[in-house]
């Protein structure tokens, strides 16, 4: 192909094309938040944000002997599993294994997350424990590790705890 000395190459196809590719541009823009994984990543990233704001408070409150923000953390009919395996149900029961476990003990506990996923209105945490306790009649040091899971449910805007699950060895007297 010979072009005129002084006048620029002009391609009827690179014009279309150009024309082509910015709407193509334009409409993969428009559509690409629709389709991309992480459209619902905003939503999923602040939820899963919101649960481990939740864990961590309540260790806080255990540590703190915060009784009242600590049960705000469950649901009216939570169950709390023990290691021993017995199910401790009900707001009145929750409060009772609360208030004996902050007048016998200090808590020094730590929570290790492994899994942390929601699926609509349920959502799971899911870790390993470890946890020292201080006897406060005896300054009696006792240390236990196992793992938990904390089964949350969405309530109105709020999540609550409905579920709650220690595993490993009781520490003895408990």
């Amino acid at each position: 192909m010979s072009v005129p000395a002084g006048h620029p190459a002009k391609l009827v196809l690179f014009d279309w094309g150009g024309r082509a590719a910015l709407a193509f541009l334009a409409f993969a823009s428009i559509l690409a938040p629709v389709f991309s994984p992480t459209a619902t990543a905003g939503p999923q990233a602040s939820t899963l944000t919101t649960l481990a704001e939740i864990r961590e408070a309540w260790v806080r409150d255990l540590r703190t002997k915060q009784l009242e923000p600590i049960l705000k953390f469950y649901a009216a009919d939570a169950a709390f599993l023990q290691p021993t395996g017995e199910r401790i149900a009900g707001s009145a029961a929750l409060r009772a294994l609360f208030q004996n476990i902050m007048a016998t003990f200090n808590s020094d506990l730590t929570l290790h997350s492994q899994k942390l996923e929601t699926s609509g209105d349920l959502a799971y945490d899911s870790g390993d424990f470890e946890e020292t306790l201080t006897v406060i009649a005896t300054g009696a040091r006792v240390s236990a590790k196992g793992s938990y899971i904390i089964i949350f449910k969405r309530q109105g805007s709020d999540w609550r705890i409905v579920q709650h699950v220690w595993t490993g060895a009781p520490p003895p007297g408990t």
